[in-house]
């Protein structure tokens, strides 16, 4: 049997083409943090269609929705230092991973991080932001640029001309150089991971993609 990996899925361009290199070694289990009202629901719904695509190739049992407007919301109201927003999201996110790892049996996180297509991918970020997380982390599209990836992209079969967009809650000048140090001080002064717990307890499960979302989201988020 293969082992087990959490795949972080936004529905942009770069996440899925990650999926899928995973899976050639790997079961993957897609994990997409929900954001609405900081992503709308179109956005949603691309990324729907995203996990569709990847379903076909990565043959997947499930996907993983968790709620995360409340830990954003947060984020953006209590963070006084809003150059870290990023940051300090990715980092719960990866926190959120680890309860999904732990549950699932995973042993390994992966995101389609590319080094340097965003402040919060700068090396020294990604340093600050993968410290003290319990999996491993890997980034199978790390040295890659931007149209290496869409390349990559288009020969899976999972491009798409529309995708998941930015968040409304990007900070107008982001931090580019954190210390892990800094990042872990803003998660306890927020009090985030017990927030990120909470939500866990919220999580939905995609199985066949038949279910009404529409009535499923405006239900359990």
């Amino acid at each position: 049997m293969k082992e087990r990996v959490v795949c972080l899925v936004s529905g942009g361009i770069d996440s899925p083409v990650a999926c899928v290199l995973a899976a050639k070694r790997f079961e993957i289990i897609p994990l997409h943090f929900y954001a609405c009202p900081y992503t709308s629901e179109e956005m949603f719904k691309l990324t729907v269609n995203a996990l569709k695509s990847l379903r076909k190739i990565t043959k997947f049992k499930k996907a993983i929705v968790y709620p995360w407007a409340e830990v954003l919301s947060a984020v953006i109201e209590k963070l006084s230092r809003r150059e870290y927003t990023c940051l300090v999201c990715r980092k719960s996110m990866f926190k959120a991973a680890e309860l999904v790892c732990e549950r699932e049996g995973a042993g390994a996180i992966v995101t389609g991080e590319s080094l340097g297509q965003k402040a919060s991918q700068t090396l020294s970020n990604l340093v600050a932001i993968s410290s003290g997380i319990k999996f491993p982390i890997l980034r199978p599209l790390l040295g890659l640029d931007k149209l290496e990836i869409e390349k990559i992209s288009k020969e899976f079969g999972i491009w798409q001309a529309r995708h998941t967009g930015g968040c409304s809650a990007l900070p107008r000048h982001p931090r580019t150089r954190a210390a892990a140090s800094e990042i872990d001080e803003l998660l306890d002064q927020l009090e985030l991971c017990e927030l990120v717990r909470k939500k866990f307890e919220e999580i939905i499960e995609l199985r066949t993609f038949k279910e009404d979302l529409d009535s499923l989201f405006a239900k359990q988020f």
